[in-house]
């Protein structure tokens, strides 16, 4: 950070001067961002658009205002590149002059929230107005942080006044326009702005907002880092979250080779068995209560031959195996209890390996690991039954992927 010139300012109120450094360089290294918009960078401060006159305590807008007076005080690199110049020595001492003339001006005071929305309520501000409702609002926050409680009728209503000016549909309004409402109380129609397919680098803040909003949190929070990879979690929550589900019965399943097999959705669980190495199950209720848990290797691939071409099973995925419970939550118990995490809840680097494409049937050409193997466990030691029998702990802990030579479809 290098330190640029000193400038004055004069108060029309008082006429008093005050004071503001500026800044010749910085950067955001380092830097907070909070859910309200707000970033705090210790490398590269920034002027409030509202301050307060140090001498009169009267409030005073920054924003397209002239300095009466500017000069250096700090000299970087002064005589490095040589002898300076008559001229260029002349100007410095002029600078330095004036630097002491105007040694004991004070710095200018940071408004209270109380100020910045007596301000934003009393003047006509123009242009002005949504930097100036925006600073207002984070000023609010800076004291919720501190010390969490919900936003006043004021704050509220400044907080509305400013959501109304929030209409493009760029990544950054879209964020701050959820966070607004999430901050009013309005959870789900805050969730219904988050219903947008954000790039990379928002999609990290989009989930952390997201759950925030499942809390029924209405107070300010920091963002986890993003450096180091610090919100890769929160990333990856939110693409397993917004992870689109198929339209099987928009196809015209006469012109495939191949039946189409449904499965009514796309909650993927995932059992991590090694590097890049994973089986996938989706459990679809059944008409009768019953619950069908069927089973697919990374990315819909299958280990055996099935006798197709290749463009017959390009850009689909395999179903290889299948079990049958009393009802779901029994399915949701054995799966659980063979080390298998709900995607949503345990997003991670697997996601790249999840089966896409509409299904097929290839469960009479593939082993069955899990329903042909013999290895059964019940749910509840004692009390054995076909519905409640489980598969193997020790089956389901070995890649099939290791005993079996991968086989890819498509080729």
């Amino acid at each position: 950070m290098l330190s640029g010139p000193i400038r004055l300012y004069r108060c029309g109120s008082c006429d008093g001067l005050f004071s503001r450094r500026t800044l010749a360089s910085g950067n955001t290294l380092g830097a907070q961002y909070r859910s309200d918009g707000q970033m705090k960078a210790r490398i590269l401060p920034q002027t409030p658009p509202l301050v307060v006159c140090p001498h009169c305590q009267v409030p005073f807008c920054m924003l397209g205002v002239k300095h009466a007076i500017e000069f250096r005080d700090y000299f970087p690199g002064w005589g490095f590149l040589g002898e300076p110049k008559p001229e260029e020595v002349a100007s410095k001492k002029a600078q330095e002059a004036l630097a002491q003339q105007y040694k004991d001006v004070p710095r200018y005071e940071l408004a209270t929230h109380t100020q910045c929305l007596d301000y934003v309520q009393s003047h006509k501000m123009a242009e002005n107005e949504e930097p100036l409702r925006l600073y207002a609002w984070h000023r609010v926050n800076d004291e919720r942080m501190d010390s969490p409680r919900h936003l006043s009728a004021t704050e509220a209503q400044n907080l509305q006044s400013l959501l109304m000016r929030r209409d493009t549909e760029e990544d950054d309004d879209i964020l701050i326009k959820a966070e607004m409402l999430r901050e009013l109380g309005q959870f789900e129609a805050a969730a219904a702005v988050l219903d947008h397919d954000f790039s990379d680098e928002a999609e990290a803040q989009a989930e952390q907002i997201m759950q925030a909003i499942e809390r029924q949190d209405d107070q300010p929070f920091i963002f986890a880092p993003n450096r180091n990879d610090g919100d890769i979690e929160f990333a990856r929550a939110w693409q397993a979250r917004r992870y689109p589900p198929e339209v099987p019965q928009l196809l015209d399943e006469d012109t495939m080779d191949i039946p189409l097999f449904q499965v009514s959705n796309r909650d993927w669980w995932v059992k991590v068995l090694g590097m890049m190495s994973h089986n996938w199950a989706l459990i679809e209720p059944q008409a009768n209560g019953e619950a069908t848990v069927y089973f697919f290797h990374d990315k819909g691939m299958t280990l055996r031959h099935s006798g197709f071409k290749r463009a017959n099973v390009s850009n689909r995925s395999a179903v290889v195996d299948a079990l049958k419970f009393d009802d779901v939550h029994q399915a949701q118990r054995a799966l659980k209890a063979n080390d298998f995490d709900r995607l949503k809840v345990k997003p991670g680097p697997w996601l790249d390996f999840v089966s896409d494409g509409h299904f097929w049937d290839a469960r009479a050409t593939e082993e069955g690991v899990y329903s042909k193997k013999g290895y059964l466990q019940p749910l509840h030691e004692g009390r054995k039954t076909s519905t409640e029998a489980l598969f193997s702990l020790e089956l389901a802990k070995k890649s099939p992927f290791s005993e079996y030579d991968l086989i890819d479809p498509t080729n």
